[in-house]
């Protein structure tokens, strides 16, 4: 059994959500690291809400679905499989919601030596049945030597 060798990564995460009349976009750089475990491999970062709220996100790719789990002040798991619409759920202080998401786009593509690497989704995205647009997620992921 090979231990598991966790790699240091900088990344660059941008979204956008393309509601049909206006687009919102969001943005944010940090610091992750990607570890193989079993037959999968695992993106760990955090994402900072505000001052005082954060989120553990953690996506776990198998080959065919990339799996996003948050854990924090936001509770979230949602699968994406292309073509194919899977459920999810997304949990706030507040309420819990079930999600649907049609993915229409994945790519994973891990960073080797001096390539880079990225993650590239696109999914119709559902809460409680409402519709909330199309999600273009990227994600730019590149060794960090700086450790």
């Amino acid at each position: 059994m090979n231990k598991t060798t966790k790699r240091s990564l900088k990344m660059r995460f941008q979204t956008k959500i393309d509601h049909g009349d206006h687009t919102d976009s969001y943005e944010f750089t940090t610091r992750g690291e990607l570890f193989h475990k079993g037959s999968q491999d695992y993106l760990r970062f955090e994402e900072v809400l505000s001052e005082n709220e954060s989120v553990q996100t953690t996506m776990k790719w198998d080959g065919r679905e990339l799996m996003l789990i948050r854990q924090g002040a936001i509770l979230m798991r949602q699968g994406f499989i292309v073509g194919e619409e899977t459920l999810g759920r997304y949990v706030t202080s507040d309420a819990s919601w079930e999600t649907t998401a049609s993915t229409e786009k994945l790519l994973v593509q891990w960073p080797t030596g001096k390539n880079r690497g990225r993650i590239q989704l696109t999914y119709k995205f559902a809460l409680q049945g409402q519709e909330t647009g199309t999600h273009s997620v990227r994600l730019t992921l590149e060794e960090d030597t700086s450790k």
